[in-house]
């Protein structure tokens, strides 16, 4: 099987969420500091560290997982079941991407890899397996 796929990549707009609560840090602390309330202004500062650590943990792992998530649901459109990804390997500068997997498909486990042909289209190209 050699088809292409589209591969839906990743979207930031979660990010938003921690920004917003950093924000809103930053507004409880100043309010905190021209009250000169101690305890207002460092719980001000602890929403915005926290919002700040969220923030860089959520870029951290978000795009990993929801690329593999948006390769999974290509996959199954294509007809395989539980799609199960390697590391992704580059095979030279400037060479495309290219991703194995294993999958089953019509109760038989398969093996292929996904190539990357540019953008967000993935080629999907099955492995034969030599007994």
């Amino acid at each position: 099987m050699n088809e292409i796929v589209t591969v839906t990549p990743w979207h930031p707009w979660p990010l938003a969420i921690p920004i917003v609560i950093a924000i809103g840090g930053i507004v409880v602390s100043s309010i905190g500091t021209r009250r000169h309330s101690k305890p207002v202004r460092e719980l001000g500062s602890a929403i915005f560290f926290l919002a700040a650590l969220g923030a860089l943990a959520m870029f951290g792992f978000m795009p990993g997982s929801w690329d593999q998530g948006a390769r999974a649901d290509a996959l199954i459109g294509l007809g395989y079941e539980s799609p199960t990804f390697s590391a992704e390997q580059i095979t030279g500068p400037g060479e495309p991407a290219v991703i194995a997997f294993q999958a089953e498909r019509d109760g038989e486990r398969v093996r292929g890899f996904l190539k990357s042909t540019g953008g967000d289209q993935w080629q999907v190209t099955e492995v034969e397996e030599d007994d």
